[in-house]
């Protein structure tokens, strides 16, 4: 009898996985669409010189510290010294948006984009340094794919000659530095953020992070500080309630809880999607031209993305069937304590 009832509980908790995977991975998509939109307005935000790098991730930060503060609200007694490992968390994240934004005020977005997406082939290699995971034949597969993918899209043409004509080696460079403290974050994430609370977790760390791009505009953009007026246009407001609320405070977090139910790999898998919503809202706005780049590229990354979903999906359920096998065939210590 007892069997039976604990039969019926895990049938349960595997519908109730394999809803919260699904959901899971919706949110992620609904995260990194975000961040495809978020290069965008950054990129028109230096380019009228309404804010720099910075400054701008400190505004975002700052924004994004007030709203999940007023969310969190008595949930700060849950903090205890486990989430001093945010502190190291927040500089690998300050440093992958400090190189972020330096490098996108020198290249276009899409490339920015697709620079950030190296997170994709550095991911399997953290998660094996910091626990010695190794990556899934799939994974490696689908991040190749993601990578080519990636470059197909933001390339011109597909003359080798002229591939990279319209790139910039500083802005490039600065990014790519950057898609690797972002592939950094997210297995130090999905490794040290189990067992506490996700926007806690993501709190502490954007405080580290505003905190040092403060430092940084001041040391390193100190001309700026020097005619930095307070505004009360209301675009730049906007723009810094969107990037900070939005696409830093809800996708973080979001970001965090989703890893609890999804593999990191998958997550990263996920990101060059955010390549195709630059390009995609950079037409739109008339800043880039449709290519067959685009198309081709664009169909690769979603190959990627289908094929890693697939076999994380695929693992997951043999997990599930493996719990059950376990339930049906319980240990003889089980069986002799029914006795």
């Amino acid at each position: 009898m007892g069997v039976f009832i604990l039969q019926k509980r895990l049938y349960n908790s595997r519908a109730m996985k394999k809803e919260i995977r699904i959901v899971s991975f919706l949110v992620l998509i609904a995260v990194v669409a975000l961040w495809g939109v978020a290069p965008v307005v950054s990129k028109a935000v230096f380019d009228r010189g309404m804010f720099s790098p910075g400054v701008l991730i400190m505004l975002r930060g700052a924004v994004s510290i007030i709203a999940m503060a007023i969310v969190i609200n008595k949930g700060f007694k849950k903090i205890d010294k486990s989430y001093l490992i945010c502190i190291p968390a927040g500089v690998i994240l300050a440093l992958a948006y400090i190189f972020q934004f330096v490098g996108l005020k020198f290249t276009a977005p899409s490339k920015n984009a697709f620079l950030e997406n190296i997170s994709c082939i550095t991911i399997p290699l953290f998660m094996f340094l910091l626990i010695r995971e190794r990556p899934k034949w799939y994974s490696i597969m689908a991040a190749a794919l993601c990578v080519v993918g990636s470059l197909i899209l933001v390339g011109n043409g597909f003359d080798f000659g002229t591939f990279f004509k319209s790139g910039d080696i500083k802005g490039d460079g600065l990014s790519a530095i950057g898609g690797l403290f972002f592939g950094l974050d997210t297995a130090f994430t999905k490794v040290y953020s189990k067992g506490k609370d996700p926007l806690i977790f993501v709190f502490l760390q954007l405080c580290v992070m505003t905190v040092l791009a403060s430092a940084y505009a001041f040391i390193f953009e100190g001309a700026v500080f020097h005619t930095f007026t307070i505004s009360f246009d209301i675009v730049p407001v906007l723009i810094v309630i969107f990037l900070g609320v939005v696409c830093t405070a809800v996708c973080w977090v979001c970001r965090a809880w989703a890893m609890k139910y999804i593999d990191a790999v998958t997550v990263s898998l996920l990101v060059p999607f955010s390549a195709v919503v630059a390009s995609i809202l950079s037409i739109a706005f008339e800043l880039e031209q449709f290519t067959l780049n685009l198309m081709i590229g664009g169909l690769v990354i979603i190959t990627a993305v289908a094929i890693s979903a697939y076999f994380d999906y695929r693992r997951g359920l043999k997990d599930d069937a493996k719990e059950s096998l376990e339930l049906k065939n319980p240990p003889e210590e089980i069986e002799e304590s029914q006795q």
